[in-house]
């Protein structure tokens, strides 16, 4: 087994950086490049301005000896250091996802949970992040393995009443259905139940559009907002002439808001038709829709006709001296309400396609056994209903599978 080593923070100037090395010459690395390091586990050092941390075998990430440094973040620093550590023996650089790949590997965490760390890096709101963090802990996998143990329990009595058909006298109830009956639909229902609790991890960021009336104060209320001049405003209308997308970060999670052109009945010039017609298309992919108004002015013409499609009415202008700023913090309150409403505690709900075509292959498996007319074919769908679930959670994995989970992920996690 070769050792790996990578950077795990992002590239670039910081005031400290972290190098993640695993495998079998993280003891050599130590001898060689912090010679004075006492490699106490668990406790951080510092040699030669370099912070080390031993984590030894099987008690780490990965299940193998590893060793985070964390030396000044100077990329300099960090790249020679880099160079240094993979001109020992046995070290090379980590592919993408290496380090959780190999804790799957050495059982560190099932697969699911793997799968749940790609979903905490790309996670850009609190109920993801904490969806995320609840199927790491195991919240999914403890189902999916409570009903495979069923599962095979039921195997196990369909098998014993294949081979041994002649010999042992068969449970049945009243009716004279065999007792295995009830507790397979039990396992049907409970998957169709895991079934419904799959929610695509989108891991774009919601939409909400600014329109209006040329000069209505999209730009300012924008700039207002997130509390920086992000875009150029004018007296002028028609300043903006694209649409411009700016992050907000709101407290359950961050949206893009998007500047668009002004809209008018009619355009002033071929170039006033595109920016407007681009600024249609815009808000036909919005997720909420803010409609700006000039509270200085008359409404125009369109209002009536806009404020059918729009989610919310923001009016700009409202005061000379403070034209923009009454009403952001209640402005963004109600984004934050539209966009992560607080909900009642819920299960965790399943993000990977991979995870939820496994379920459904273990569903179809278990409506076939119960429809089956011979017990040798119900007893061969409920032992591939019990394949479907291992794959879930990765006792049962496909290699070109695992690399297309961890090669996602970024390099040094």
């Amino acid at each position: 087994m070769e050792t790996i080593i990578a950077l795990a923070t992002p590239p670039g100037k910081s005031a400290i950086a972290t190098i993640r090395i695993s495998g079998p010459a993280v003891r050599e690395v130590c001898k060689t490049v912090l010679p004075n390091f006492k490699m106490k586990p668990r406790t951080a050092s510092l040699v030669n301005n370099i912070i080390a941390i031993y984590f030894p075998a099987p008690n780490s990430y990965t299940g193998e000896d590893v060793l985070e440094l964390f030396p000044h973040g100077n990329p300099f620093i960090i790249r020679k250091l880099i160079e240094d550590i993979c001109k020992i023996k046995g070290v090379r650089p980590a592919n993408r996802g290496e380090f959780t790949q190999r804790a799957f590997l050495n059982g560190k965490m099932d697969l699911t949970q793997a799968e749940a760390v790609g979903d905490i890096l790309s996670a850009n709101n609190a109920k993801s992040l904490s969806n995320a963090e609840r199927l790491l802990n195991g919240e999914i996998s403890g189902e999916i393995k409570t009903l495979a143990e069923t599962i095979k329990q039921i195997s196990a009595t369909l098998e014993l009443e294949v081979d041994f058909a002649e010999d042992i006298i068969i449970n049945h109830d009243r009716r004279g259905n065999p007792m295995w009956l009830p507790l397979c639909n039990e396992v049907l229902q409970n998957l169709q139940k895991l079934k419904t609790r799959f929610k695509s991890s989108k891991t774009e960021l919601p939409k909400a559009v600014l329109f209006g009336a040329p000069n209505a104060g999209k730009s300012s209320l924008i700039n207002a907002l997130v509390k920086e001049e992000r875009l150029l405003v004018s007296e002028a209308p028609g300043t903006t002439r694209d649409f411009v997308e700016v992050p907000l970060h709101l407290p359950g999670g961050d949206i893009l808001l998007i500047d668009t052109a002004g809209l008018a009945s009619e355009a002033q010039s071929e170039i006033d038709e595109q920016a407007m017609q681009k600024t249609k298309e815009v808000l036909s992919k919005a997720n909420l829709k803010i409609l700006v108004v000039d509270g200085s002015i008359p409404l125009p013409t369109e209002y009536e006709e806009w404020k059918e499609i729009a989610d919310i009415i923001a009016t700009t202008r409202t005061e000379l001296d403070s034209p923009t700023n009454q009403g952001i913090p209640e402005l963004k309150q109600t984004l934050n309400a539209t966009f992560f409403p607080k909900e009642e505690s819920e299960e965790a709900w399943i993000t990977s396609e991979r995870q939820i075509s496994c379920i459904k292959k273990a569903e179809e498996c278990v409506q076939r056994a119960l429809q089956a007319g011979a017990v040798e074919m119900a007893a061969f769908e409920m032992r591939e209903a019990r394949n479907a679930l291992s794959s879930v959670i990765g006792e049962i994995s496909d290699e070109s599978v695992l690399n297309a989970i961890f090669s996602s992920y970024c390099i040094g996690k």
